[in-house]
């Protein structure tokens, strides 16, 4: 963001350096995907070494006091952009995370509970969907601690596809799925353009509204219905008269990716007076149409 609020001149500098046309959409939905891979790093970084030598991390700002794209959390228009669902994932009480300096596969507990009989598994997938590599093993995680998981040989199947998908779950003695995490991950810089290509996701999708004193809550079911991964779907509350954003509303998830034959349940809540009538879902993501969903 220049300092004068013009960013023509580095619109142009991005579409000098691409050879593509760079609409301010094109940028916003890119640094929403940068946003999330890199405020997710700063915290699984932390779990790597957890205890040692690290025990927190300080972020220097939550929010700006200005509008920007990057280097928040937090958003004074009560838009919670991809950082914050990021930040909360790498935290989550009970995670499995992809050491991204070597590959390595691990549970991170922090709870004061000993977690035993988990199963962690790693798939890692083409652009094209087809399964590279599949590996998973049983593991008892300790109370506040991490434990080492196993390694993925990425190094060979990078050099030869330049682009993976890595998809983790660490499920419990009874099979319940309590973590997921996804990586897209390039064999270089460059390598990240081959993402341009992903053909045109298909969702499907459903929203229902109940209501519990002033507040409404929207369940959503999103389901991966097509042959290609839809990448960073974000959902967003609207009227449904106009279509103006619903808002504060609180999400329990957002910019989520979708491997085919995947599906997700999100919920969404939101005090009653800030609408003024039914809801609708608007879903929009790296390489999915836009499309809105009512919410009866």
């Amino acid at each position: 963001q220049s300092g004068n609020g013009d960013m023509a001149p580095f619109m142009a500098q991005m579409q000098a350096e691409f050879g593509a046309p760079v609409s301010l959409e094109d940028f916003e939905r890119k640094a929403q995907m940068l946003d999330y891979v890199d405020h997710r790093a700063i915290f699984e970084g932390m779990n790597a070494h957890l205890w040692s030598p690290n025990s927190g991390r300080l972020l220097w700002m939550t929010q700006p006091a200005w509008p920007s794209n990057t280097w928040q959390i937090l958003n004074a228009d009560y838009d919670t952009q991809s950082s914050f669902y990021a930040v909360k994932k790498a935290c989550e009480p009970l995670h499995v995370q992809l050491d991204l300096s070597n590959y390595n596969v691990a549970v991170v507990n922090t709870t004061n509970d000993a977690q035993a009989g988990l199963t962690l598994t790693a798939n890692v997938y083409s652009l094209e969907n087809k399964v590279l590599l599949h590996k998973e093993e049983k593991r008892d995680a300790a109370a506040d601690a991490l434990t080492d998981g196993f390694q993925l040989d990425l190094a060979p199947l990078l050099a030869a596809e330049k682009m993976v998908l890595v998809n983790l779950e660490l499920r419990n003695s009874s099979g319940e799925v309590v973590s997921r995490n996804f990586y897209w991950l390039g064999a270089d810089n460059a390598s990240y353009r081959r993402l341009n290509r992903l053909p045109t996701a298909t969702l499907s999708a459903t929203a229902k509204s109940t209501r519990t004193g002033d507040n409404i809550r929207v369940k959503v079911e999103l389901s991966n219905t097509g042959t290609a991964v839809s990448l960073a779907t974000k959902l967003t509350l609207l009227n449904a008269a106009d279509g103006s954003r619903i808002l504060p509303a609180y999400y329990t998830d957002n910019y989520v990716s979708l491997l085919p034959g995947e599906s997700r349940e999100i919920e969404i809540e939101y005090p009653s007076k800030s609408a003024n009538g039914p809801a609708q879902v608007a879903l929009r993501g790296w390489n999915l149409a836009k499309q809105v969903v009512p919410a009866p």
